[in-house]
């Protein structure tokens, strides 16, 4: 792993973790615990400070004890940073315990963590995180794609029944219809040129089984399938667009730090599929699983495979999709 790295001439960084009812603070060797509304006052941050944080601490309270404030409190902290001008970032929370055990930060606690999350930055920089905007409701295109994950939870539990799945009609149509016409399209551009000869294999072997391979076999493609097909069948369409592959990969396969509850699809494919297929490429013992655990030359080796894995996922949907557009075409 590379040395820290200065974020930048004139910033102050502080780590930032919420638990027992207090933000935990960290910010060059000093640490802080402050009330909440301490915090939302930034009452220990002063001009041209960074404050990052987990981002489950700064969503509307709703149901979870994580989510310290309401919406409007959250838009009263942003109006006071922006006054002050201290910058608020919002960091991957799914991504702090591989990181704590990376840096050799002992066991959890809410101080260690936010010493972690200090940490982080000092390692990596500030690119890509999340500008702090809270907002009361999601954008109309995320709330649809939050129902399609109901429909696709839905009938991929039903297609795992063998004496159940018959009666899905997005079954039928992808062992009938889907998955033929996918394996078509590959053909096509491995016969054009477009798709290289281990891609197509990749795709072949993993996603789009033989027709002759047992019905549970077929799980990983019909968990691709699901992001474009609803249970009755239609192809799922957003104000009359079929979605993009881009857009099917981290907001309905949740291909993503920040997946929250990834849904059956993405279980199905992370979980049961890619990491036993990764813990074979690795030779790695099946204990073996987080990524923090991996020496480094397994680690590199992982994430290799990892975005082999994501080109064959990718093709396929591409492949899905094109023949759902043309079938709708017709």
């Amino acid at each position: 792993m590379p040395g820290p790295q200065p974020v930048h001439v004139g910033q102050r960084v502080w780590g930032c973790d919420y638990g027992s009812g207090y933000f935990h603070l960290h910010c060059d060797g000093t640490y802080k615990k402050v009330l909440p509304d301490q915090f939302a006052a930034l009452s220990f941050a002063t001009a041209g400070d960074v404050v990052v944080v987990e981002n489950a601490h700064m969503q509307p309270k709703v149901r979870s004890l994580a989510q310290v404030f309401s919406f409007e409190q959250l838009i009263a902290i942003k109006s006071e940073a922006l006054r002050r001008d201290i910058s608020i970032r919002l960091w991957f929370h799914s991504q702090t315990p591989k990181w704590r055990a990376t840096l050799g930060m002992g066991d959890k606690s809410d101080e260690v963590d936010a010493e972690t999350v200090y940490r982080i930055i000092q390692h990596r920089g500030l690119d890509g995180l999340q500008y702090f905007n809270p907002r009361q409701q999601y954008p109309p295109r995320i709330e649809w794609a939050h129902e399609q994950l109901k429909d696709m939870n839905e009938w991929l539990n039903v297609a795992r029944c063998d004496y159940q799945a018959k009666n899905c009609a997005a079954f039928r149509l992808y062992i009938k219809e889907g998955r033929p016409a996918a394996v078509r399209v590959m053909l096509q551009k491995y016969n054009a040129g477009t798709c290289s000869p281990d891609l197509y294999k990749d795709c072949s072997n993993w996603f789009l089984k033989s027709q002759k391979a047992k019905q549970n076999e077929h799980i990983y493609g019909l968990s691709l399938w699901a992001a474009f097909v609803a249970s009755d069948g239609t192809t799922r369409k957003f104000y009359g667009q079929t979605p993009g592959v881009k857009f099917v990969m981290q907001e309905l396969l949740r291909q993503r730090p920040n997946h929250f509850k990834g849904g059956t699809a993405r279980s199905n494919i992370m979980h049961h599929h890619f990491r036993n297929l990764a813990i074979a490429e690795l030779g790695t013992r099946a204990s073996k699983t987080r990524l923090h655990e991996f020496e480094p030359h397994e680690k590199e080796k992982f994430l290799v495979f990892r975005r082999r894995y994501r080109k064959a996922m990718t093709t396929t949907l591409h492949a899905m999709r094109e023949y759902l557009i043309e079938r709708d075409v017709v």
